[in-house]
């Protein structure tokens, strides 16, 4: 091969180099590079002569040794440079979601659980140490992470996602990003962001089926998380999604791949396909009369790579030969395969060094990261006093405490669906189930109980083997495993209720196997009607509670619950959200009280999965059912402590900004609790009139800040006013003017602060990319009982008394009639309030049917005034 060629020139431009290597390519060896051939389907080690664009799951298919995976990738690539006529390299890509899928790498928290830490610092360090193991390994591009919005618990692929609130996906998706395709100096990587768009909001839950969502709904709210990552994270890959949206697939629609990625949000890098996604516009879809015409639409639309259990080589060609796709759409495709190629420095670094892969890609390092990224996601979901206290943590240590349930000593149980101990395990069982003689050596051979782990592995420390070393030799420890995950099977019960009447207290370990097919409860394609306990755990926990034993209920799962009045019967319940080869130790801890518990719900827990699909805004509501609520057991973004936060003092810079301006809120959160711990602050904002619906409030701002008992941080919150712009078909983005209502606390239904900011001017035109998509949050230690600089302080003297005749939405903006409205009305404020807003105190009385009398408005109204001229003498004082 002659070295002078400009294509392997590595001084020209990279546009100068794709066309030089384009002008001498067959449309054989053009329609090779859009091949994506997927390994466990595919012998990609066996390359045709014209080579492929990229090899998926080569690396993780083969069930060998980090090191000896790197020399496979090695020789794979040999092959196409040495053995193909013009010497392009493969792309290899791997899923890397918990880590990179390859045999023997580090096992980290499901992508549920990491979004549970609210982190984003901490997923980037993450992201970064998988960004190192694939350079080392030669993997060049992670199918990771996931921006869909979760929206529905009965969806199996909600343990991949970061929760359903935007702006969380978002900060999550982006620290990702960022964190691996910057992970090694002088190795370009590509995350793949997926799945493009809507996909989380299917029909019923359904994977893959139909989302109906609004063009307005669609950019404020699915597409936002993407917007963050490709504008601040700087993605270079997009997977499009399964669904359709108003009739047309995403994977082959020219609208979304490029009218909306491309030129709205500013999208410039490479698309794969999903596995089997273009094939689908034919035979899922029908919006494709054969296979041929499926990727012609495909790569009109914008797909560049086509990932597939098969090698699409031909059937692009027979696309060009028949007329249906031209030679110069699928120049684009390719031209964006090789630009791809050269930014990644493929030509002139195809190769690892093989002896530099270590002989452990799951360090001692990288095994404590996973732990604290377990630790910081455990969820402390309820803590009822037994016995006059919190049964967490377990201080005065239990002679005997009974560990029991499915997932109490079952790793599998712990672990994600995209982790490689899963989905190769069950690779296995699919081929075992293929074959009569290993089905009759195995009395089960489906189910999720029969899920085992049948692949190396590094280490996993289940629950029980978390409990037992934090316990010590001094403790008795009794297992019973109770009951199978899935299987209707009680035989177990009479065990597990004598191993809990014989302890001092019992763990109750349920939950979840994630996987694919019927050998799992939760995961791709695994779908729920009901979004409950699986088989008969929930009767388990009722027997072993029946024992009269304190009980501690531990949810190992990806799904999020509903757990009806299992609620009300145990004291204690912890959420791990399939928590890593590290969950164990890492419930034990948090048990034991070693950490304090802080992690947060990135998704909501139902009281009825009748009322799904609903966002979390919607669940702080007034109920619309006559026989049921809409409200949350456990709202987005709870999560209990071992200490107690108070949030005091807020300040607002200006009551009064531009369309164009910036609020600035700031608050002193405080411990006043005997322990250290972390608190996760979060500010939202609700938009309160607007030209279009808007959502209740959302989050625009969290930050996760560490406390010594008795200490304080003074908290300071810049949202720009254009995060609430508006999005309409006739206009484009907007900031219009009007009222902004801040909500300041520790989860979306404990908001304690609260105030607002009028938005001044005229309606401000915004172009996509001048939107701000991020808030900036910081926080400094400050004194517990410092109050905030005079020119931060509302001069109540300014502020107009309320009375009987002031509208509901005048008394809660009122700093002193608000906090005692809602504090009448049981903490309710302008969500529950909403359809009375409008009303005056005197008239909500009215139509309360009796609930509010006329004397307690009266004696209400004295109160606030009192409250009013009081507060206003005081700081005539000062």
């Amino acid at each position: 091969m002659n070295e002078k060629l400009p294509y392997l020139d590595a001084s020209l431009p990279v546009a100068d180099r794709v066309k030089d290597l384009m002008s001498r390519m067959t449309i054989e060896e053009k329609a090779a590079q859009v091949a994506a051939p997927f390994g466990t389907a595919v012998d990609v080690h066996q390359p045709p002569s014209t080579g492929w664009g990229c090899a998926t799951a080569s690396l993780s298919s083969l069930s060998v040794s980090p090191r000896e995976a790197a020399a496979a990738g090695n020789e794979l690539q040999r092959k196409h440079i040495e053995e193909t006529r013009l010497g392009i390299p493969v792309l290899l890509a791997e899923e890397a979601l918990v880590g990179l899928k390859v045999q023997g790498t580090t096992t980290f928290p499901d992508a549920i659980a990491q979004a549970a830490t609210w982190d984003p610092d901490l997923i980037e360090s993450m992201a970064k140490v998988i960004g190192i193991q694939m350079a080392h390994m030669g993997v060049r591009q992670a199918l990771s992470p996931l921006a869909d919005i979760a929206r529905d618990p009965r969806w199996g692929r909600v343990e991949e996602t970061y929760g359903e609130e935007p702006y969380l996906v978002g900060s999550m998706a982006t620290a990702f990003v960022r964190g691996l395709q910057n992970a090694h100096e002088g190795t370009p990587l590509v995350a793949a962001l997926k799945h493009f768009i809507g996909y989380g909001a299917s029909d019923g839950g359904r994977n893959t089926d139909a989302a109906h969502i609004g063009p307005n709904e669609l950019r404020e709210v699915h597409a936002t998380p993407f917007e963050m990552a490709i504008r601040v994270g700087g993605v270079k890959g997009i997977m499009p999604s399964y669904n359709s949206i108003d009739g047309v697939p995403v994977t082959g629609s020219q609208k979304m791949l490029g009218d909306l990625l491309h030129n709205e949000l500013g999208f410039d890098g490479i698309i794969i396909s999903d596995l089997e996604a273009v094939s689908q516009l034919h035979s899922k879809h029908g919006t494709a009369a054969d296979i041929v015409h499926a990727f012609a639409q495909a790569i009109q639309a914008g797909v560049d790579l086509d990932l597939d259990n098969h090698v699409s080589t031909e059937v692009i060609l027979d696309g060009v030969n028949q007329g249906i796709l031209t030679e110069a759409e699928l120049d684009r495709a390719v031209g964006s395969v090789l630009r791809t190629k050269f930014e990644l420095g493929l030509f002139e670094r195809p190769y690892v060094d093989v002896d530099a892969v270590p002989e452990s890609l799951d360090s001692d390092s990288e095994r404590a990261l996973a732990r604290t990224i377990a630790e910081k996601s455990t969820i402390l979901l309820q803590n009822e006093p037994v016995d006059g206290a919190p049964i967490l943590p377990l201080i005065d240590k239990p002679r005997t405490i009974a560990v029991i349930g499915p997932n109490a000593d079952r790793p599998m149980g712990q672990l994600g669906n995209y982790s490689y101990q899963v989905l190769d395990s069950m690779t296995k069982k699919f081929a075992l189930a293929a074959n009569p003689q290993a089905r009759m050596e195995t009395s089960e051979d489906t189910g999720a109980d029969s899920a085992e782990l049948l692949v190396e592995s590094v280490p996993l420390v289940s629950f029980l083997d978390g409990i037992r070393t934090r316990a010590g030799a001094d403790t008795t420890i009794l297992y019973a495993q109770g009951s199978p995950v899935a299987r209707e099977d009680r035989s177990g019960f009479p065990e597990a209720v004598d191993a809990a009447s014989a302890a001092d207290v019992a763990i109750v370990v349920l939950g979840d196997q994630s996987g694919i097919g019927n050998y799992a409860t939760v995961g791709e394609g695994i779908d729920s009607v009901d979004a409950a306990l699986p088989g008969v755990q929930r009767e388990l926990v009722e027997a072993v509670v029946a024992s009269g034993t304190p009980t501690i209920l531990v949810l190992s799962h990806g799904r999020a619950y509903v757990l009806g009045d299992l609620i009300g019967k145990v004291p204690a319940i912890i959420s791990s959200l399939f928590a890593g080869e590290e969950a164990g130790t890492a419930v034990a801890s948090v048990i034991f009280g070693d950490v304090n518990p802080a992690g947060r719900l990135p998704i909501a827990l139902l009281k009825d999965v009748g009322v799904a699909p609903i966002p979390y805004w919607r669940t702080l509501q007034p109920a619309t059912y006559v026989n049921g609520t809409t409200a949350a057991a456990f709202g987005f973004g709870h999560g209990l402590s071992y200490t107690t936060f108070e949030y005091r003092d807020l300040a607002i810079a200006a009551a009064e900004i531009g369309v164009d301006g910036t609020a600035k809120l700031s608050f002193t959160v405080v411990n006043t609790g005997e322990r250290a711990g972390d608190e996760v602050v979060q500010v939202y904002g609700r938009d309160l009139v607007a030209s279009t619906v808007r959502r209740g409030r959302v989050l625009v701002g969290f930050r996760r800040v560490h406390l010594e008992p008795g200490a304080a941080v003074r908290v300071s919150v810049q949202v720009p006013a254009n995060m609430f712009a508006v999005w309409t078909a006739d206009s484009g983005w907007a900031v219009e003017p009007g009222e902004v209502r801040f909500y300041i606390g520790g989860s979306s239904v404990n908001t304690p602060l609260q105030g607002t900011v009028n938005l001044a001017g005229d309606l401000l035109p915004l172009a996509s990319a001048d939107r701000a998509l991020f808030s900036i949050v910081s926080a400094e230690p400050t004194e517990a009982g410092a109050w905030t600089t005079p020119d931060e302080v509302v001069d109540l003297r300014q502020i107009p008394e309320v009375t009987a005749d002031s509208t509901i939405k005048e008394w809660l903006a009122h700093p002193v009639g608000g906090g005692l409205l809602r504090e009448l009305m049981a903490g309710a404020d302008e969500d529950a309030l909403a359809p009375a807003l409008g009303l005056s105190f005197t008239q909500m009385a009215y139509y309360s049917q009796g609930q509010i009398t006329e004397d307690t408005v009266a004696a209400f109204v004295q109160r606030v005034r009192s409250a009013h001229a009081e507060a206003g003498e005081s700081e005539d004082r000062g």
